[in-house]
């Protein structure tokens, strides 16, 4: 959770970008750049990227962490608060890599002028998954280009990655765990399909643990 006027912030980017070179990449970890609109006013930049529904995700996540309390830069792993990425981002990654999905996801895209049909077929295993698992679906861009002219950033041009632009949900799974619908997506001119990805995770929201996560680049669709 990001935002431009955050002084903060890009560094915990510049951390994002280098996972390629640890070995982590799109294949390996699915990344949410959510970006929050708290800061707007206080920082004297209106984040254009900002929504207050990429806000209530991050307040949804810190309840499950029982936290009151929201910042930036903030990261969540597999839906757990980690408090300090710079030195324990790639072990956490990695540990959470280690678990065996617990749920199954596919995803079929079709364009449609300006409209996105995205076909999604979840099921999950567990009793307690059945129970409280939901699926959320997202929308991301990469390489954005961003003049910031105000703020603890003034100056600065930023190329965001994995930069959600949709954020959908929660969908509900039947009482067997499972999921098999069709939602239609609507497309701004502005956004750049080759650059983009479709992104679904399926999370128990009871004990906040995602079960399972799946990007699908667009550039092809």
């Amino acid at each position: 959770f990001t935002a431009e006027g955050c002084g903060l912030c890009p560094a915990a980017e510049r951390w994002v970008k280098q996972l390629p070179q640890k070995g982590l990449t799109d294949n390996d970890v699915v990344i949410l750049n959510f970006h929050v609109d708290y800061l707007d006013q206080k920082k004297g930049w209106v984040d254009k990227f900002a929504s207050p529904v990429f806000t209530d995700r991050q307040k949804q996540l810190a309840r499950l962490n029982l936290f009151q309390t929201v910042y930036t830069p903030e990261f969540f792993i597999s839906g757990e608060v980690l408090h300090d990425w710079r030195a324990h981002g790639l072990d956490a990654i990695n540990f959470v890599s280690e678990f065996k999905p617990e749920a199954n996801i596919n995803l079929e895209a079709k364009q449609d002028k300006n409209s996105l049909s995205v076909h999604s077929r979840v099921s999950v295993e567990g009793d307690e998954n059945k129970q409280y698992s939901q699926l959320y679906l997202a929308l991301t861009e990469n390489n954005v280009i961003s003049e910031v002219r105000g703020g603890d950033n003034a100056g600065a041009t930023f190329n965001h990655q994995h930069l959600v632009r949709k954020w959908l949900g929660p969908f509900k799974l039947d009482a067997n765990g499972k999921a098999d619908m069709t939602t239609e997506v609507a497309l701004e001119k502005s956004w750049k399909l080759a650059d983009m990805s479709l992104v679904a995770i399926v999370q128990n929201m009871e004990n906040g643990y995602v079960l399972q996560g799946l990007a699908l680049p667009l550039k092809d669709r």
